[in-house]
């Protein structure tokens, strides 16, 4: 891989982005279409809350995706919880010791000026390796739970000021 450059998606990325979503989970069996995770990224508006996301590209391919999302309302209409953010990290699974780690300190510094508090990933449960990755760079479990599918899922926190994800 040449030289990551950092930018914002643009419209005609988002076909890449979905290859890059399915190709992150090629570790899990019978794994699910990333369609509706990535309508629920490419639709997120400035009403809906906070969003800051951005590819990374080598030899003018995206090769990762990155963001931070704070809904200002969650799915059943509650509030959410000030300076908490959803974070999301998507690289092929051979990329996550160098360019996810790389994704993570970029994530830190939109948290650091966000003045976030909390950050939290969802990650599928049979998708070990990105779990115990996640644990490495200092989060920690919080709960498990079943999506409608079935699939049971892990969700994990990170405390301010993040220092593990330098």
């Amino acid at each position: 891989m040449s030289d990551i450059t950092l930018r914002a998606p643009t419209d005609d990325d988002w076909p890449a982005i979905l290859a890059l979503a399915q190709l992150s989970l090629s570790e899990l069996p019978n794994s699910p279409s990333q369609d509706e995770w990535l309508n629920n990224r490419r639709s997120f508006s400035p009403s809906d809350g906070i969003q800051r996301h951005f590819v990374a590209i080598s030899d003018e391919r995206i090769v990762g995706y990155a963001c931070i999302e704070h809904r200002n309302k969650n799915i059943d209409g509650r509030e959410t919880l000030d300076g908490v953010y959803r974070l999301f990290v998507v690289v092929a699974p051979s990329a996550r010791h160098t360019l996810a780690t790389r994704l993570l300190a970029k994530l830190r510094e939109c948290l650091i000026d966000l003045a976030a508090r909390r950050a939290w990933v969802v990650e599928y449960e049979a998708d070990a390796g990105f779990l115990a990755y996640l644990k490495e760079m200092g989060f920690v479990k919080l709960k498990s739970f079943k999506l409608e599918d079935g699939n049971p899922m892990v969700e994990m926190t990170i405390d301010a000021p993040f220092q593990s994800l330098v």
